[in-house]
């Protein structure tokens, strides 16, 4: 009898990290809200699943932080919604992505939104039954050859893949049960569609570790968002997949939704001595680009996860040029002094992409780039007319337009 009221584990000490902390229950669940509203944060709220909300409040951050609460019955979405009704009624509209109200809704709408997906799945889980548990999901996925290569999977959950937007996701997850939607997606479509690890084993993990976790949106976000559809297995059966990583929102995404680092190097502080270029593209310390391809999507296109942007590029991703280069291992071209992969970093577990990218063109107001040589970064390009400090050999270097031809 008594060992039913022996001593828990001890707790974890608090992760300095983390910049904000649940408390359980209703009463904190209610003073969260209504700090929440009354700080205006409403107005720079941008939806968990908004993709194309960029700059400084984007997905990652500009969240509610009430999922938890949500969670465990704490607060209801109703009220959530109300809340957010009224705010709105008192103080005006903002627009959920900062291009208008009347493009994509106001930032109430948009929370809305992402409150009825939660229902969505809800009702979704109770139509697919047990089927959601299966490695074929709800949509009875077959062709796929699944791995369960524990030693990949233990790098991908301890945030040691070599791709740093990825291991901060996971590597904040641990430290705090959190992750931002957004966040989750990259990782998750990353140990799927990269790795080829069976999808069952990163939503078991998930479930592990998530304060917010509910088996209908962890497990229907994985296999709705997550695990590809008949068509996509199709178009990867023929395509060289080893031969890069094809999860190319894991290299764009930040650009956009981390566009200082601040996230990156709190969770991955390793890279902090780097210059901010290489911080972002450590494979570059090491490796050379060299074969060209195409990333711009295309109908059941074996790149990019998610289904927005092989729909949407000509609207959404009009700062990417549309190429990217390989980067396979080798004689590099621009080495760090004091910094080694693999020493001080992880190598990627897959070849690396070093993905074009116009800076005059990119939706961020500030960001950091173009700290290294212009002759080591062709992909790069771009800058002076946003007034950033670009850094420039005299004389030398090439870069890439828009178009695709070369620039001297």
């Amino acid at each position: 009898g008594s060992a039913a009221f022996a001593a828990g584990p001890p707790l974890l000490p608090p992760e300095e990290r983390q910049f904000f902390r649940w408390r359980g229950g209703e009463s904190f669940a209610l003073e969260h809200l209504k700090k929440y509203m009354e700080s205006g944060s409403l107005a720079r709220y941008r939806g968990a699943t908004e993709s194309f909300a960029h700059g400084e409040d984007n997905p990652v951050n500009g969240g509610t932080r009430l999922s938890p609460w949500l969670a465990f019955g704490c607060l209801s979405a109703r009220m959530v919604v109300k809340e957010a009704r009224e705010w709105e009624r008192q103080h005006g509209k903002t627009s959920s992505t900062s291009k208008g109200v009347g493009k994509t809704g106001s930032t109430g709408t948009r929370l809305h939104t992402e409150l009825l997906f939660r229902d969505f799945l809800r009702f979704s889980a109770l139509a697919w039954g047990t089927s959601l548990f299966k490695i074929g999901g709800p949509f009875h996925i077959k062709g796929v050859q699944w791995k369960k290569d524990q030693e990949l999977f233990q790098k991908w959950c301890l945030g040691q893949t070599g791709f740093p937007f990825v291991d901060a996701g996971m590597r904040e997850l641990a430290a705090t049960g959190y992750m931002s939607h957004l966040h989750r997606q990259c990782c998750a479509a990353f140990l799927v569609r990269n790795l080829g690890l069976d999808w069952r084993m990163g939503a078991e993990h998930f479930e592990s570790q998530l304060l917010d976790h509910t088996p209908d949106a962890n497990w229907g976000n994985w296999a709705y968002r997550i695990l590809q559809r008949p068509s996509l297995v199709e178009t990867r059966a023929n395509y060289p997949l080893e031969e890069h990583v094809n999860t190319v929102e894991v290299v764009v995404w930040p650009a956009v939704h981390d566009a200082q680092l601040e996230h990156t190097l709190l969770w991955v502080p390793e890279l902090q001595g780097l210059p901010k270029d290489l911080a972002r593209e450590p494979w570059r310390t090491e490796g050379q680009p060299s074969k060209r391809i195409q990333i711009k999507p295309y109908k059941d296109s074996p790149l990019w996860f998610c289904a927005a942007n092989r729909t949407n590029w000509d609207y959404e991703y009009f700062w990417l040029p549309g190429d990217a280069w390989i980067v396979k291992h080798g004689k590099a071209e621009l080495r760090h002094e004091n910094f080694q992969l693999q020493r001080d970093y992880f190598r990627p577990l897959v070849p690396a992409l070093n993905v074009a990218l116009d800076l005059d063109a990119l939706p961020v107001q500030h960001f950091v780039w173009g700290d290294t040589p212009a002759s080591s970064r062709p992909h790069i390009w771009g800058g002076e007319r946003r007034g950033v400090k670009v850094f420039k050999e005299k004389g030398k270097g090439k870069g890439y337009r828009r178009s695709g031809k070369r620039r001297d």
